[in-house]
């Protein structure tokens, strides 16, 4: 076994457990895949976060259970204008690729907001659950997950820790300071670039 103290936690801001309630819409594609753009949409977000905090991509793993949701995600990471190389070592997957695998972090986006489907197959939960070492954030509906035993009592168990349940709309006005941050200190340090590229081409000038 691994004590507590082995695996602390990676950053002061982030729960080591978390259920972040997204009100998104389940979408099915011609495959009978489905996917959830907000749910999409808010799992970037945390990922851009997460960077822009220090952490290596590599660190961290977003699993699915539907293709169609990990082809979303892939193409709007590819697509983000985050300008960051490490946002291209976050890998996304399925539940079923990721047997096996672990991550420092890992977001597990649900889909589903209807009815739970088949994301309630225990198995599968089972790998989805405990492939984080350090950190495991859910992106979910509550509502719809509530009605599901097994999602049942993995929502309680979350309630019962700190800040184990979020609201994302809540939620996103924080990850919104952080990024604003990361963002103004991207530009300082780009325009103190430029600054120091310019003295040095007057200077070399100014010597011919």
């Amino acid at each position: 076994g691994i004590s507590e103290t082995e695996r602390s936690p990676l950053l002061e801001w982030l729960p080591t457990l978390c259920f972040y309630n997204v009100k998104g819409l389940e979408q099915i594609e011609r495959d009978n895949s489905f996917h959830n753009v907000a749910e999409a949409a808010f799992t970037l977000k945390l990922i851009q976060s997460l960077i822009a905090s220090g952490i290596v991509g590599s660190m961290i793993g977003v699993i699915t259970l539907y293709k169609s949701q990990m082809y979303k995600l892939c193409h709007l990471l590819s697509a983000t204008d985050f300008d960051h190389p490490d946002i291209k070592a976050v890998q996304v997957s399925t539940v079923d690729a990721f047997q096996g695998a672990e991550k420092e972090i890992i977001i597990l986006s649900c889909v589903r907001t209807r009815q739970v489907g088949f994301i309630d197959s225990e198995k599968r939960m089972n790998v989805a659950l405990t492939r984080g070492r350090r950190h495991l954030l859910i992106v979910g509906n509550l509502a719809c997950l509530r009605k599901n035993r097994l999602w049942g009592r993995v929502i309680q168990h979350c309630e019962g820790r700190e800040d184990g349940l979020q609201h994302a709309s809540q939620y996103e006005s924080q990850l919104n300071h952080l990024l604003k941050d990361y963002f103004e200190k991207q530009a300082e340090e780009k325009q103190k670039k430029k600054n120091e590229k310019d003295k040095s081409k007057d200077k070399s000038h100014s010597q011919k």
